[in-house]
């Protein structure tokens, strides 16, 4: 199964899915745990859990042209990875229809124009990590290139938060999938801890019958 980073984005729904060539050979999750805002805490605060963690998620992902030239894929052939490469760095602009949009509201006269609000950007990493995230940078070395120097090999290192039911209003289809999520790691760790306690009974008792012996 590939691993993929999905946009929800009714206007261009096509140019916001990267779905993964290869899968990447690392994943490095950083977590820690969310505290009172500076200046608030007190002794009393000491084991409150303030909620989610705050997760952090790097990868490299790999991209290659080769197979599909030699394949003589039409698409790899006009721009080698130049489009996959796209359809990630779209993660961390608005749509040009959202650009347009904003634009004749600040020609129109109108005092206070928000910023647009990006689609829900989801990872996908198997059937037990469906997670919504934040793209928070994406370094792109591009490695060698063909003669319109469209690149043909590049290495993206990706960096993401995992947002969760504290980002979302409880209404939003974040807040459920964060949610769901957690239930899933809940139930992974019930099995992980009775395991742990099955080894290590297992393993007391062969230490007993040995030393018995």
């Amino acid at each position: 199964m590939a691993g993929a980073i999905v946009a929800v984005e009714p206007t261009a729904p096509l140019a916001r899915i990267a779905v993964f060539q290869y899968n990447p050979d690392e994943v490095t999750r950083s977590l820690r745990p969310r505290g009172p805002t500076a200046g608030t805490a007190s002794a009393s605060d000491s084991l409150r859990v303030w909620g989610a963690a705050t997760e952090t998620v790097t990868m490299t992902v790999e991209l290659d042209a080769t197979d599909g030239l030699e394949a003589g894929d039409a698409i790899t052939q006009v721009m080698g990875v130049a489009g996959r490469l796209a359809v990630l760095e779209m993660q961390l602009y608005p749509t040009t229809a959202q650009v347009i949009a904003r634009t004749a509201l600040t020609a129109a006269g109108v005092i206070e124009v928000l910023p647009p609000t990006a689609p829900l950007t989801v990872l996908v990493w198997g059937p037990g990590r469906v997670v919504p995230v934040r793209v928070d940078s994406l370094t792109i070395r591009e490695q060698a290139f063909d003669t319109l120097l469209n690149p043909i090999r590049a290495a993206v290192d990706l960096s993401l938060t995992v947002l969760t039911y504290d980002d979302f209003s409880p209404t939003d289809v974040g807040f459920a999938m964060s949610l769901v999520h957690q239930v899933q790691q809940e139930v992974r760790a019930t099995v992980g801890g009775l395991a742990g306690i099955a080894a290590a009974v297992a393993g007391s008792a062969g230490v007993s019958v040995s030393v018995g012996g």
